[in-house]
């Protein structure tokens, strides 16, 4: 288990320079590519939709611009020369701006997938001992993060090696994180039964895995997104 667990974190740093070298245009300050190369026209922003849409009109100049409500979405469709302004419609050209109404992505999902909203937090729920760390507590945590289950995040590496979104990723990097130091240590013994050396120490004594999933949520809200920027083939590239 160990000698597996040493090999996906020699993965992970392999794949931490991968990711680093990702291709990244940004048609707008804060805008990520919401893919791993930046290749489907796709990003995400944290700007609201009013604020990407006034950028792209002072920039583009669209010809119409169209009012979108698409389920816990809102915003605009900037329009330029096509009859039509639909996203089925072939040779259609727009850039698309929606922003997640979080209080209504919230009611969607603990509506119809709560297990989805409850996921990201399985960790820290299993830290309640009701001494140190009671359901008060979580509940109060819950509150305070669980917005992050309904926020965007761009694709990357997970420490698995598998292609996934930031999400899935630092909830995976943190779990593993807590086994490593949840190991027991290693010790080696002299000739006379004696304790002779110990290699590096993976159990951490006062090491608290409640702590270690607050910071992870922390790091969502650094990774997580509320706008979606779509180009569909736009007449004027922003590039």
């Amino acid at each position: 288990m160990r000698r597996l667990l040493f090999f996906i974190i020699s993965l992970m740093v392999c794949q931490t320079g991968l990711i680093a070298q990702r291709i990244d245009i940004s048609p707008y300050p804060d805008a990520v590519s919401i893919s791993l190369y930046g290749e489907d026209g796709m990003y995400l922003s944290n700007a609201d939709a009013a604020t990407l849409k006034s950028y792209f009109n002072d920039a583009f100049q669209p010809d119409k611009i169209i009012p979108i409500e698409d389920g816990y979405f809102s915003g605009f469709r900037l329009c330029f020369s096509t009859p039509e302004c639909l996203p089925g419609v072939e040779q259609a050209n727009w850039i698309q701006v929606l922003t997640i109404n979080e209080e209504a992505a919230f009611a969607w999902f603990n509506e119809n997938t709560p297990e989805l909203l409850a996921l990201p937090f399985e960790g820290l729920k299993e830290c309640v001992d009701g001494k140190t760390h009671t359901m008060s507590d979580y509940k109060k945590a819950y509150r305070k993060y669980c917005h992050l289950a309904t926020r965007m995040y761009p694709h990357t590496i997970a420490p698995d090696g598998m292609l996934t979104d930031e999400l899935t990723a630092t909830i995976q990097m943190t779990a593993l994180k807590i086994q490593m130091a949840r190991q027991p240590a290693l010790v080696s013994l002299d000739s006379g039964g004696r304790e002779a050396s110990k290699s590096p120490k993976y159990y951490v004594p006062d090491f608290d895995p409640w702590q270690e999933w607050i910071k992870c949520f922390d790091e969502l809200q650094q990774k997580s997104y509320v706008s979606l920027i779509e180009f569909n083939e736009p007449a004027v590239t922003p590039f």
